[in-house]
């Protein structure tokens, strides 16, 4: 059983990205600012929050193309983040999805097609469904950095009593006790929680890892590109954002963010496509 939890570094500058979805593009437009922070500070790390794959159907396509008319090249994004990871061992961190879950023994969602696992993988050569397990059975459930985030997919509750228990979690649901079980289901699948939920689950990860104060997830989708719950809970939006208002986060590692108001349109919240 492998370690699902990272602490970063306090020196360095972080990229932190959320649901993908097999669009190429979104991913080669990340791909190339990572390179470009590594250009300037070698310290840079890259934190992808999940949900890579899964692409639309031909028919969401169609409906509604200014969010979802691409191809879904999922198995060769997740072959390029394992290039990435060789070439950059430590610093590209990969945070598991729900819908990554579903190739590595978790329940199989269903977004664009009834069963999203059997419709990749029944298109994917035997190395691509190689790279999927390589990329999402020893991913992480959470990140924590002393710059004041937590990063993880879903926006947990606050069921964690200390933030190493995370490194007990077995993928296959049913491997594990109840309490580890109901970890896997918050931090892959919840939504945003009420502030004073947060609240405790902030302290408890400062109380027994760093100090933290905000939690920065993916999971969730808005429009226009970027939204909070309360003070302690920030979703950058790439997947299901239109073109121009995709955005992703980032941040100085050797800094302190206490709360949202502290991510500011233009500096730590970001464009992925600038104009």
């Amino acid at each position: 059983m492998g370690r699902r939890t990272v602490i970063l570094p306090s020196r360095g500058a972080l990229i932190i990205s959320t649901d993908l979805h097999g669009c190429w593009d979104d991913f080669a437009a990340l791909r190339e600012h990572f390179l470009a922070a590594s250009a300037a500070e070698p310290a840079t790390h890259w934190a992808i929050l999940g949900d890579t794959v899964h692409g639309p159907s031909a028919e969401a396509r169609g409906r509604r193309p200014e969010l979802y008319d691409y191809s879904d090249m999922s198995a060769e994004i997740v072959a390029a983040i394992l290039e990435l990871q060789r070439a950059y061992p430590g610093r590209v961190h990969y945070v598991l999805g729900n819908h990554d879950h579903g190739h590595v023994g978790g329940p199989r969602t269903a977004k664009f097609h009834t069963d999203e696992v059997a419709a990749l993988e029944g298109r994917c050569t035997p190395a691509q469904l190689a790279d999927l397990r390589a990329l999402f059975e020893p991913a992480l459930l959470a990140i924590a950095a002393p710059c004041g985030v937590l990063l993880s997919h879903g926006s947990p509750d606050d069921r964690l009593q200390q933030f190493d228990d995370l490194d007990g979690v077995r993928l296959s649901p049913r491997d594990n006790d109840p309490y580890r079980r109901h970890l896997l289901a918050t931090f892959l699948c919840s939504y945003g929680q009420r502030d004073e939920v947060t609240a405790r689950l902030l302290a408890r990860v400062s109380a027994s890892a760093v100090p933290v104060s905000l939690v920065i997830h993916g999971h969730d989708r808005d429009e226009e590109g970027f939204f909070s719950s309360g003070l302690r809970q920030a979703c950058p939006v790439i997947f299901g954002a239109p073109r121009s208002h995709k955005r992703y986060v980032f941040l100085n590692l050797s800094s302190r963010y206490n709360s949202v108001a502290d991510l500011r349109e233009g500096y730590e919240i970001r464009r992925l496509h600038p104009a």
